[in-house]
């Protein structure tokens, strides 16, 4: 391994617990005006990972996603998503997770063991640019690998091959050379090895148990692989 490239969002950041934060703030504000934040709050997540994948897919805009997956759960439960509680319902959410992001525990002395070994690192996210910015500037992980690819920057994201091979491309190695490492086992994993890399699946809470995929518990394991400065 010469390269070892991160998934960001529940890889790095543990964005489940980061967002339940933001799930609170949301609730208090929703409590506040008289809406059931229980019901909104339980409307929430399915609605997000539909409308997050057709955002990847570039079915719809950056906008258009962070306004309806809040808009949706409203309508879901019998309220009229009035513009305002929308666009205040998304700043709560997105000052929250944006701008006070919580890292997993391991992350900072993989990415230093990695560095002082000589293994180039990067992150390859499909998240929204700006919000992802401005994680990485509150967490200090853009200085703390080599290199950041963002799908919506780069024009293309996982699970396409191009996502990947934009990555590898700035370092001059080869696919075979790099490992990719993130918690999902279509877009980190699969995608990878469809790319030409190899990979293994962050599953920290052993959720993906008893199929081929190579599987970790930590990233501490990463450091265990074949490391080729």
């Amino acid at each position: 391994m010469k390269l070892a490239i991160f998934d960001l969002d529940d890889t790095l950041i543990n964005f489940a617990a980061t967002r339940q934060v933001a799930y609170g703030q949301m609730a208090q504000h929703l409590d506040r005006v008289g809406v059931d934040s229980e019901a909104f709050i339980r409307a929430c997540p399915p609605i997000d990972r539909h409308l997050f994948s057709l955002f990847e897919q570039g079915q719809l805009s950056r906008q258009e996603y962070r306004l309806r997956r809040f808009s949706e759960p409203l309508a879901a439960i019998g309220v009229t998503p009035q513009s305002d509680l929308v666009q205040q319902l998304n700043k709560l959410f997105m000052d929250c997770v944006n701008d006070t992001p919580l890292l997993f525990n391991d992350v900072r002395p993989v990415l230093q063991e990695l560095r002082t070994l000589g293994i180039r690192t990067a992150i390859l996210t499909n998240g929204p640019s700006d919000g992802q910015r401005r994680k990485l500037a509150a967490t200090g992980l853009a200085d703390a690998v080599d290199h950041v690819g963002i799908g919506e920057e780069i024009g293309f994201s996982k699970p396409s091959p191009l996502a990947f091979h934009s990555v590898v491309e700035r370092f001059c190695v080869a696919n075979a050379d790099t490992l990719m490492v993130g918690d999902s086992p279509a877009l980190d994993y699969d995608a990878a090895l469809n790319a030409g890399l190899k990979a293994l699946l962050l599953d920290r809470e052993a959720r993906h148990q008893g199929g081929d995929r190579a599987s970790i518990r930590s990233l501490a394991a990463v450091l265990q692989r074949p490391l080729i400065p």
